[in-house]
């Protein structure tokens, strides 16, 4: 026998010794990291970039054309409702001006009509469904009508609130078309110098935001002047995916953060806008949307209009849910499956589930509080494999 023939014999021992001796050892367990199936609270929200801005915005024109004098406010300046801001010096009318100032006088003063009317009908409305609300509660008490009757009472006594408060807004916009219309119709006699002043009012309280005249020019009548607006007004539009519109109902919360301070505000939808629109992504594709506007019943001093933030809509939680760290669930056969981790061996388990955020996944079927789940599974994971915790 050569030398050579005699060391690949040797070689081949040596090999097949290894293979014998590493099938004898148990397999070496893999790390892996896991997470206890627990109940705790759990949250889904839709969850968006959004901003502020004014629920009311006014914004003051010059009542008649004419010379309009510096303005007696700056930008930032708090004002009261009536407060004088600036004034008009009107040039000379012809007839024909003053007889249309009239007519537009007299269109105001019938819109201010048809307001209080609605006004009148919103507050008879409100009175009507309060008293529905009322008797429904103690209906509701002797268990003589149901809980979902009683919440449709409180909702349609809501509405009818909210419906009275826009009729009165729209009934303070009309009594300042009629104020416009007749301060308009000062100093616009035939052949007047214009020598009278017209003063330009505040039409609310609130704070300067705008001056869109700043100097002495002069103007035409109905020439924005001034914007003002009050910061305790402050609304949040987020616009969403539709398909996340339809999951969002009114009143649900809104919680916002990264608005520029450290605490999280809390708002609740006041609307969500029947209508979508067409937005280009970042990545060019276009996506229908969808505005969702919240109110902030205590906006911080330091936020004003235009701030962009951080919206998480909530449109569900529990208290006590059954839920996994959303790494540990992965898809099957077209079903969801977590490994389970028993007698330090990883076993696949088909699951049910049912509300998911990005974090956690709530578990209808399949596990019990208390089991411990492999979280990030890789290929090496299979049934039967051992496992070990690695560190935490």
């Amino acid at each position: 026998m050569t030398t050579t023939r005699w060391w690949m014999i040797a070689g081949a021992l040596v090999v097949a010794a290894l293979v014998a001796v590493s099938m004898a050892l148990p397999a070496s367990a893999i790390e892996v990291d896991t997470a206890a199936v627990a109940r705790g609270a759990m949250r889904v929200t839709v969850d968006e970039e959004g901003r502020t801005r004014l629920r009311d915005r006014y914004i003051v024109a010059a009542p008649v054309a004419g010379r309009i004098e510096r303005l007696a406010v700056k930008e930032g300046d708090r004002v009261t409702a009536g407060q004088e801001i600036g004034r008009v010096f009107p040039t000379p009318a012809d007839p024909r001006t003053v007889a249309v100032t009239r007519g537009q006088l007299a269109s105001a003063e019938a819109k201010r009509a048809e307001a209080r009317s609605r006004v009148q009908n919103a507050t008879a409305t409100t009175e009507q469904r309060q008293r529905d609300f009322d008797r429904a509660a103690s209906l509701a008490e002797g268990g003589a009508l149901s809980r979902q009757a009683l919440e449709q009472a409180r909702l349609a006594a809501t509405e009818a609130d909210q419906q009275l408060a826009m009729q009165r807004s729209a009934l303070e916009a009309a009594d300042a078309e009629v104020a416009a219309a007749r301060a308009a119709l000062i100093g616009l006699a035939p052949g007047q110098s214009g020598g009278s002043a017209v003063p330009v009012r505040a039409p609310t309280a609130g704070r300067v935001l705008r001056l869109v005249q700043q100097s002495a020019r002069v103007v035409p009548a109905g020439a924005p002047l001034v914007e003002i607006g009050d910061a305790a007004g402050l609304e949040v539009v987020v616009d969403v995916l539709s398909e996340d519109a339809v999951r969002i109902a009114v009143g649900n919360s809104v919680l916002i953060d990264q608005w520029g301070g450290d605490e999280t505000l809390e708002g609740q939808v006041r609307l969500v806008e029947p209508e979508a629109f067409t937005k280009v992504s970042a990545l060019g594709v276009e996506e229908q949307r969808v505005n969702v506007i919240a109110d902030l019943p205590a906006p911080p001093p330091t936020l004003g209009a235009g701030y962009r933030l951080e919206a998480h809509i909530v449109t569900w939680e529990g208290d006590s849910v059954l839920n996994v760290p959303t790494s540990a669930l992965f898809r099957t056969g077209g079903s969801w499956a977590v490994f389970v981790v028993e007698g330090g061996a990883a076993m696949r388990r088909t699951v049910q589930v049912g509300h998911q955020s990005p974090d956690a996944v709530e578990i209808v079927g399949g596990l019990t509080e208390g089991e411990t789940v492999i979280l990030y599974p890789s290929a090496l994971i299979e049934s039967g494999v051992r496992v070990r915790a690695g560190p935490a």
